[in-house]
């Protein structure tokens, strides 16, 4: 990244068309987007809340708004996935994400290059899987997890990157506990933080927990920021307000501002930022 380039970013997630969703958040988020510019919008996952039809083209309808403000990297979230099609590999696989391919994107691990950013998408919702399995019931089909494969495929792409580039993943389970939830969002965390630190990547975005949070990560080699949008949704956690994340970031700082909802207004206003080096 030049040493004047300064990326910024809209990060929304969870934003559940169907049952959960509230059609006077997302208009206050379009106005928001629509009043400030952006180098790049990333939506990290759960676009519906059951994987159907209507829920993905009216998701559809809105991801293609946001693709008329600025450049756009999406990818699914557990509520995309029709796990039902296909758990540990038994049924027919390529239907667990069939709705989505359809009428979101066909790509479930994209690319994104813009000036002075490299932004990389990892599928982290496979649906019932070996590697997404826990002690707990009540982590089927909502733990994600990410594969080897998967972390070496991100690092090769951040490598393959312009020098200077500021390095973006992004995958819808939260990669760090949630401040009320308590909770990881990936099978396998000790080793998801590390591979993340090893790849190169400055920063990771995610959801899927419901309320915001942003921190920094360190480990052994390395260290990053992680962003947990919250949701746009009526299904924030413990009745907290719904939340988007911006970002800005030049060459030597990340700085991560939460957006919480003001019913009143019927807009969002920003809280405390995380401002952290590079």
């Amino acid at each position: 990244m030049g040493e004047n380039k300064t990326v910024r970013l809209l990060h929304l997630s969870d934003v559940h068309f169907g049952r959960p969703h509230v059609a006077a958040h997302v208009a206050a988020v379009e106005a928001f987007a629509a009043a400030h510019e952006f180098d790049v919008i990333v939506v990290s996952g759960d676009v519906s809340q059951r994987a159907r039809r209507n829920e993905f083209r009216q998701a559809g309808a809105f991801l293609d708004r946001m693709k008329q403000l600025a450049p756009l990297l999406v990818v699914p979230g557990n509520h995309d996935t029709a796990w039902w099609f296909g758990v540990l590999n038994i049924g027919i696989p390529p239907l667990i994400h069939g709705g989505y391919r359809r009428w979101i994107s066909k790509d479930l691990e994209p690319t994104l290059q813009i000036p002075g950013a490299t932004i990389v998408g990892l599928n982290s919702s496979p649906g019932i899987q070996l590697h997404t399995l826990t002690k707990r019931p009540r982590d089927l089909s909502v733990r994600g997890a990410l594969t080897d494969r998967q972390m070496d495929d991100a690092t090769a792409r951040f490598a393959a990157a312009p020098s200077g580039d500021f390095k973006v993943l992004v995958v819808h389970h939260n990669v760090v506990p949630g401040e009320l939830s308590q909770r990881w969002g990936m099978t396998r965390h000790e080793f998801m933080l590390d591979a993340i630190a090893r790849s190169g990547a400055h920063l990771v975005l995610s959801g899927h927990d419901h309320q915001e949070k942003a921190t920094v990560v360190e480990r052994r080699d390395g260290k990053f920021v992680a962003s947990t949008a919250g949701t746009l949704s009526n299904r924030s956690r413990g009745g907290r307000e719904s939340a988007f994340m911006t970002v800005t970031a030049d060459s030597s700082t990340i700085s991560v501002t939460p957006w919480l909802y003001v019913a009143d207004r019927n807009e969002f206003k920003s809280a405390t930022p995380l401002v952290a080096s590079r």
